[in-house]
This record gives structure tokens, C-alpha cells and sequence, in this order.
């Protein structure tokens, strides 16, 4: 498939405390913007050129942070179009460096990525998805270095799909998502001994579903616990969830069809972490929120103004800095800088500009 999600990506940087948001624009640069109070600014990046670029047709290439020196250290990640894993840090929060992950050649220009931590957070682990299907880890460690690996997986993914990171076992072990070719959800576990091994949901749970083959996903954790639930739209424009139970997987559907498939999606959390929320925009260009009551039950509503926008468009979501208020970006034309929604006093306010 065209690559459809990660076009955006946010992190928050240490000393001090901002908000920053990446994309791409028509020229394949990399921009960054840094929140600061209720302003935004706009921060050059080295080496920032070079960048898969997106048309009215095909989507700009895809982003993803990370954080290394246990959160001190907000790291970036693109393929360029040389199919180099580039990575742009802010070490300590000084100025901006850009660099090239060792060995990381030959990946499909533009593919997605996801991060994820072992051993305690003090390895960062970077995946992306090869031309033979295979995802590729890359992993830095505290002291700079980094060391490649694959992670073994049958049958493959789409060349440059994206996947998805989340943490089982009480959040201890690290987990990779993809849905590969035959639109089946796969998943592998990380082991003690620095290796993997598959941990799907059975395949008859996955009869009832059709996923798109190497479509996005996002993970959540319902009432800020250790529960992993992981979330995608199926072919016939529905958000399927599939959470991580004591003695295996379940499945089930959200309330409210209509939504285009492939796409994008984005969890986030209000009150104090303890609710989940999932936004996309759906096949009529509205924002949508489903919100996981006390109860477990889900219901599903629009953010206000959030209404003209490209079905299925890149999404993310981030934390205001001084207020740690949920804010949802969302990229509503390519290679153009996102429009935001911010909660504010308890409800909705956008949509803002950058």
C-alpha cells in the first residue's frame, strides 16, 4: 500500500519542558515547530532536506520519535530518500544534530516506523519493516552506539508498513504489531534472552475480521492500567480493538461505522490518564473521539470544529508543556504545516494553526 499514517510526529524535549511537532513539507524538509506558552516556533533543522514528499496523491514520508538517555534526549527518525534511517537529537537539549543509524540502508524510502524501550527504558529500540517484509530493529543504546537486528516474523509484512509498539505483561515486555499481506494482525513478543518470539492471536479470532494489509495501528492502555488494547480500521470502514487478556486475545468492534480504510489513528488520555481516546477522521472528513467510559463501554462522538478534513488523514497526538492538556494534530493537507484541536478549561478549542 501507499504510505498512509506517521506523516506526523511529536515529542516533548527535556530542559525546559516544550512541545515540538514534525512534518514534511513539498519540498521533503523535515519542520519542526516548538510550542512555547500559547505561540508557536519554528526551529531549522541540519541536514533536514532529502525527504520523501507528498503530492495530492501520495502521502510525504513517514516520522516517528523516540527518547534515549531515559527521556533526557528526543530523538526523530525519517527514511530519506536514499533509503537511510536518518536520526535527529537534541542531546541534554542543546542544539540540533543530525546523524545516519549505523547499517540502516536499503530501507524502502519513506517507511514507516515505530519505537519502543527494553531493558528499563536505557534501549531504544527502532523498527521498521524491510523490502522483504521483515522488520528491522535498530537499537541505541545511553553510550551512542547502536546494533542491528531482525526480528523474525512468517509470513512477511508489506515492504515499509507501518507497526505499532506496546508493552504486555504488566508492561514489562516489549511488543511489535504489523498486519501482514494476507491482512491477518501478527504479533511478537520481546524474550529475556534479547530475542523474539510470535505471539498472535489465534486464527480463528481472525477469521471475523478483515484488516488492510500493512494498514496503521495504535495502541492503548484502558483506564491509564497495565491492559494492552490495540486498535485499527477493517476494510469495511470499522475500529476493531483487540486487547491482551490473562490467558489470551479478544476482539470486538467500536460503535459508529463509516470510517475509510486505511487509516490513520492516534490514542491519547484526559483525566489524569485514566480515560482512553482514539481519534481518526472519518470517510465524511470529521474528527472523530471514542472515549472508553468507567463502565469499559465505548462511546463515540466529534470534536468540535474538527470537520473539512481528508478521510483517513495523518494524526497524532501530544501533551501542552506547562498544562499537560491533550492536544491532537492532525495533518489536513499535505506537506502543510498541521491544524491542532487543544483541550482547554475542560473542553474543545480549535481548530488552531501553526
Amino acid at each position: 500500500m501507499g504510505r498512509v499514517g506517521g506523516q506526523l510526529a511529536a515529542g516533548l524535549s527535556r530542559a525546559p519542558n516544550r512541545l515540538h511537532v514534525f512534518h514534511i513539507d513539498s519540498g521533503g524538509v523535515l519542520r519542526c515547530a516548538v510550542q512555547d506558552g500559547g505561540a508557536w516556533t519554528a526551529v531549522a533543522l541540519p541536514q533536514a532536506d532529502g525527504l520523501p514528499f507528498g503530492t495530492d496523491l501520495h502521502p510525504p514520508g513517514a516520522l516517528m520519535t523516540g527518547y534515549q538517555a531515559r527521556g533526557a534526549q528526543l530523538d526523530v527518525f525519517a527514511v530519506d530518500r536514499d533509503g537511510m534511517l536518518r536520526v535527529y537529537v537534541t542531546p541534554e537539549g542543546r542544539t540540533w544534530q543530525a546523524d545516519v543509524v549505523p547499517d540502516a540502508v536499503g530501507i524502502p524510502p519513506g517507511a514507516c516506523i515505530a519505537t519502543g524501550y527494553q531493558s528499563g527504558g536505557s534501549v531504544l529500540d527502532v523498527f521498521v519493516v524491510g523490502r522483504s517484509g521483515e522488520p528491522l530493529v535498530f537499537q541505541g543504546t545511553d553510550d551512542g552506539r547502536w546494533y542491528s537486528r531482525r526480528v523474525p516474523l512468517d509470513p512477511p509484512l508489506p515492504h515499509g508498513s507501518n507497526v505499532s509498539t506496546g508493552y504486555l505483561d504488566e508492561r514489562s515486555r516489549l511488543a511489535l504489531f504489523g498486519i501482514d499481506r494476507a491482512g491477518r494482525l501478527q504479533a511478537v513478543v520481546e524474550t529475556g534472552d534479547a530475542g523474539w518470539r510470535v505471539e498472535a492471536p489465534d486464527a480463528r479470532l481472525l477469521q471475523e475480521f478483515e484488516l488492510p494489509p500493512g494498514a496503521p495501528l495504535a495502541t492503548g492502555y484502558p483506564g491509564g492500567g497495565s491492559g494492552l488494547v490495540l486498535f485499527t480500521v477493517d476494510v469495511h470502514g470499522r475500529l476493531c480493538s483487540f486487547r491482551r487478556e490473562r490467558f489470551g486475545w479478544d476482539a470486538g468492534v467500536l460503535p459508529g461505522a463509516g470510517l475509510h480504510a486505511p487509516s490513520a489513528l492516534a490514542t491519547g488520555y484526559r483525566d489524569g490518564g485514566r480515560q482512553l481516546l482514539v481519534f481518526l477522521v472519518d470517510d465524511d472528513g470529521r474528527l472523530r473521539q471514542y472515549a472508553q467510559e468507567p463502565d469499559g463501554s465505548w462511546s463515540v462522538g466529534l470534536v468540535p470544529g474538527g470537520a473539512g478534513l481528508p478521510p483517513g488523514a495523518a494524526v497524532t497526538t501530544g501533551y501542552h508543556a506547562d498544562t499537560d492538556e491533550l492536544e491532537v494534530f492532525v495533518l489536513a493537507g499535505f506537506s502543510e504545516p498541521p491544524i491542532y484541536y487543544a483541550v482547554r478549561g475542560g473542553g474543545w478549542t480549535g481548530p488552531h494553526r501553526i
